[in-house]
């Protein structure tokens, strides 16, 4: 990543940074100490960043999360393989600490299922299923754009938003082709949606902003498609919902109801090990210690090993070691593992392994829920007729 040069670079965002790598016990070797660079150096980086007034930048070194997506079937399969049962189109009606009604979705049919534990991680509906939980839900909306858009990035750009001190935008190659632009925080109230939409405003909040670090200004016309979701903040009193927290906070009910609230993404691991250790002590019951730390997703495996898998890089990259097992799929047909179209690079194999082993039930699940080429409007288009040919062998 590298931020745009601020006066305070030098005394927040990198000894922070190299703080936390420390903490985590990860070697520089992998994360790299952060370092000044120039503006030279920093059109490198971004080759779109404008280069009058430039006067340098900041490069740290970050974790990467190449896609949300995949980390979440990924996360259900892991759980799966060591015993889970994922129920998907299910609602709960009704939930206490002893179990919950449940309604499938297909069907209409509700049951009972009762639970010596539960948890709820309803994120910004926690306070439908929990009482006594308010939340405050802002939602955070990003600009999809193509690649050659900002001439191509090697790095992520953080970039200042002007009059504050402490908010950054990214601009972040997301691979595929794209490049994401965000993030807005504006306060949602009334009725909480499925499916959060950007505004126009935030469109234009987050066209304006990054224009100013840019030679050439975005337009609306080089947005080819947004995102938003809604962060679980708990309701805290007064103030804007960027002031808020974004800790987790895990609470028990009277009747022994378990609910993890807040929190972000980076942290899912600590927030969940906290939650189960709450629900077991709420049950009463006994269990071996926490195994998260050192728990693999599936296909994950050491650089070297995934160096060796015979797949596309593009595969191995979003599968890990099952890339091999997206490419059985095609059953040695080229075109099975040939690009949707220019700009789609989802191979059909892909869609094929999601019906057969990520639990795809139709064409939304396909291209928005475990793949992202519904982020494009234009793509998805283009991409219907084969997810259609996926669920029909």
């Amino acid at each position: 990543r590298v931020a745009g040069e601020v006066p305070d670079a030098d005394q927040c965002c990198r000894p922070r940074g190299d703080r936390l790598r420390r903490a985590a016990g990860t070697p520089g070797t992998i994360l790299p100490r952060s370092r000044r660079i120039s503006g030279m150096e920093v059109r490198r980086y971004a080759p779109a960043v404008r280069a009058d007034g430039l006067r340098g930048g900041l490069v740290f070194w970050d974790g990467q999360l190449v896609d949300d997506v995949r980390l979440v079937v990924a996360l259900a399969r892991t759980a799966a393989s060591l015993g889970a049962r994922i129920l998907t189109r299910t609602t709960a009606v009704d939930v206490t600490g002893s179990g919950a009604v449940l309604r499938d979705e297909l069907t209409g049919s509700t049951f009972q299922l009762d639970a010596r534990a539960v948890v709820n991680a309803a994120g910004v509906w926690a306070g439908t299923v929990a009482d006594g939980i308010t939340m405050r839900p802002s939602r955070g909306t990003h600009l999809v754009l193509r690649d050659e858009t900002l001439g191509g990035l090697t790095g992520a750009l953080n970039l200042p938003v002007p009059g504050t001190s402490s908010r950054f935008l990214l601009v972040l190659p997301a691979g595929d082709g794209r490049v994401y632009v965000g993030l807005t925080d504006e306060e949602v109230s009334g009725e909480i949606p499925d499916v959060p939409t950007a505004s126009e405003d935030e469109i234009t909040f987050l066209l304006e902003t990054v224009s100013l670090s840019l030679q050439r200004p975005l337009t609306r016309d080089d947005v080819i498609g947004t995102f938003s979701g809604l962060r679980p903040l708990l309701d805290a009193g007064e103030g804007e919902t960027s002031d808020l927290s974004r800790k987790h906070v895990v609470l028990t009910g009277d009747d022994g109801l378990v609910s993890v609230v807040g929190g972000k993404l980076t942290t899912y691991r600590r927030m969940a090990e906290d939650a189960v250790d709450a629900a077991l002590a709420a049950a009463g019951l006994d269990a071996g210690p926490c195994r998260t730390a050192s728990l693999p997703l599936v296909g994950a495996a050491s650089r070297a090993s995934l160096g060796a898998v015979a797949a596309p890089p593009r595969l191995v990259a979003r599968y890990g070691t099952e890339a091999t097992d997206v490419v059985a799929e095609a059953a040695g047909d080229p075109a099975m593992l040939q690009p949707i179209a220019p700009h789609v690079p989802t191979v059909p194999a892909e869609l094929r392994f999601a019906v057969r082993h990520e639990g795809a039930l139709d064409v939304d699940d396909l291209l928005d829920r475990r793949t992202r080429t519904g982020l494009v409007a234009a793509d998805r288009e283009l991409a219907v007729p084969y997810a259609e040919a996926a669920l029909s062998r």
